[in-house]
């Protein structure tokens, strides 16, 4: 699992970012990011998992998930599955111009199933375009998510601090950024838990429950996800052996490589890049 910050770049035609994915739970990596931009994704075939905000739901084929600015989330395919996604990431540059209070804005469409629906219209109408072979399908792109954005702005607007009637989720990811990008760039070497704590000026038990109720997985866990991840990668992209993906990737010795494997994917490191060199 890895968590990281994104910068959203836009084609220069279109006001968002649009992405059409189609994702393998074998091969796909789990990664935490958070970003600037309101980020919806829908889902065009089969079921997603995501994680959001430290809640973890399954959207289901036909439906969508709305990450506000700053949001912690995750999206990845059913364990076992694949899906088909559509991802819009929204300008708030764009957006500035018709709503200039849009800093202290995020969208809810949780109690409002008639726009929900429509929201869902004009995601099947720009996951359609994406398809095409149009050769103008970025005229036809521009008025969808022109619609897409007047839908949200003129249904979906609350204000961060004025609403009493709408709850923000309390929890503070504050901590977790921290000692995730320290994790991230150093997880390579050995990482005690009092070490980790410290960074975020925590005490070892508190970070411990605190880490796991953001990330629902415990402070070792992630990193010994981490750690496979990268030892894996190691092995497809640099042909590392077994033993040397585990030691230049933080295990302590090739049987903990191994053990973590076998948790994550009920195989050896080498019977799992056997396997997705197959695909």
């Amino acid at each position: 699992m890895d968590y990281k910050y994104d910068v959203i770049n836009y084609n220069k035609n279109i006001p968002a970012t649009i992405m059409h994915l189609n994702l393998n739970s074998d091969t796909q990596k789990a990664e935490l990011q958070w970003h600037r931009e309101t980020e919806i994704v829908y889902v065009i075939n089969g079921r997603c998992e995501c994680s959001h905000n430290g809640e973890v739901k399954i959207i289901e084929e036909n439906d969508f998930i709305l990450f506000n600015s700053e949001d912690v989330h995750l999206v990845r395919p059913v364990n076992g599955t694949s899906c088909e996604l559509l991802c819009i990431q929204l300008s708030f540059e764009y957006m500035r111009m018709f709503c200039k209070p849009i800093d202290s804005v995020f969208f809810d469409v949780t109690e409002k199933p008639d726009v929900k629906a429509r929201i869902i219209d004009e995601l099947k109408k720009i996951a359609d375009v994406v398809s095409s072979d149009d050769d103008y399908s970025d005229l036809l792109q521009v008025a969808n998510v022109n619609n897409l954005y007047y839908i949200l702005l003129k249904n979906c607007v609350y204000f961060r601090r004025a609403s009493a009637s709408v709850v923000l989720p309390k929890r503070d990811f504050s901590y977790a950024k921290t000692a995730i990008a320290y994790i991230n760039e150093n997880f390579k070497h050995e990482i005690p838990l009092d070490e980790i704590s410290a960074v975020v000026n925590l005490s070892p038990s508190y970070f411990s429950k605190y880490f796991k109720s953001v990330t629902h997985v415990s402070f070792s866990e992630y990193l010994a996800n981490l750690r496979l991840e990268n030892a894996i990668e190691d092995m497809l992209t640099k042909n590392s052996t077994v033993s040397d993906a585990a030691f230049e990737n933080g295990f302590a010795n090739v049987k903990s490589f191994i053990t973590q494997c076998k948790k994550v994917y009920n195989c050896t490191p080498a019977q799992y890049k056997k396997k997705l060199l197959k695909k």
